[in-house]
């Protein structure tokens, strides 16, 4: 069985540099290889999950090198599919930059909405769906008035403005349940982790993620709100996409 793929932007934000989400180039070996598929042994490629789609990019060797067109991850083991099958085990992985940097801008955007919109209404999030282009998240109990929806959009911005420190941590997974009440779905986490990765932005949000992330809200831009769609009893969903700072 091949052992749990070491996850590059999964390590904690200790001011290190570069920046474990901010990766863009890693040397690993191929561990396992498939019929369309290597896993190796540390990885800086984002497995889709959690609203997030997956990184794609490059693995390079002397003389050659292969697509990653999808990547997933299965019991702790990252699979990079790729359209062309190293022929040796020491390979060079390259992020595809603008694909990963606006998959963090999205993701950061999404939690300073989901925070305030909890602290403000008292709804959590029930699902979202990050994209490069737009990005959605459904809250529930929720049914936002134009004014609502006002307001989210210039609180998100003023969170921009204020330029707040995006911390990436590890605490008990106890103190996170005291701290985070029903803001995030911690009965979807199996019960054997007992360490959870932390994303705090600032006092706009605390809560337990496993996605790449920006260092600080500057980097957001401007949160542009484009439409709410009801989903069914108390739920609403916001689409919006981000501009230029």
């Amino acid at each position: 069985m091949t052992a749990p793929t070491r996850v590059l932007y999964m390590e904690e934000r200790k001011g290190q540099e570069p920046d474990p989400c901010y990766l863009r180039e890693f040397d690993a070996k191929v561990v396992e290889r498939g019929p369309d598929y290597v896993a190796l042994d540390q990885t800086a490629f984002y497995a889709e999950g959690g609203g997030q789609p997956d990184d794609h990019g490059v693995l390079r060797w002397a003389g050659g090198e292969a697509k990653v067109l999808r990547v997933t991850k299965e019991k702790g083991v990252v699979k990079h599919q790729v359209d062309r099958m190293p022929p040796g085990d020491d390979v060079h992985g390259v992020i595809d930059w603008d694909r990963r940097y606006k998959h963090m801008r999205m993701h950061t955007s999404q939690h300073v909405m989901s925070g305030l919109v909890y602290r403000i209404w008292g709804a959590r999030t029930a699902g979202n769906q990050v994209h490069a282009d737009f990005s959605r998240v459904d809250f529930q109990p929720a049914n936002f008035t134009p004014e609502d929806l006002k307001r989210i959009e210039d609180e998100c911005n003023a969170v921009a403005d204020a330029a707040m420190e995006v911390r990436i941590f590890e605490e008990d997974r106890v103190a996170v349940a005291n701290r985070v009440e029903d803001r995030a779905l911690l009965d979807l986490i199996p019960q054997s982790i007992r360490r959870l990765r932390i994303i705090e932005v600032g006092k706009a949000d605390y809560c337990p993620c496993g996605g790449t992330h920006l260092k600080n809200t500057r980097e957001i831009g401007r949160v542009h709100i484009l439409e709410k769609r009801s989903k069914g009893k108390e739920t609403d969903r916001i689409s919006y996409e981000l501009l230029p700072p």
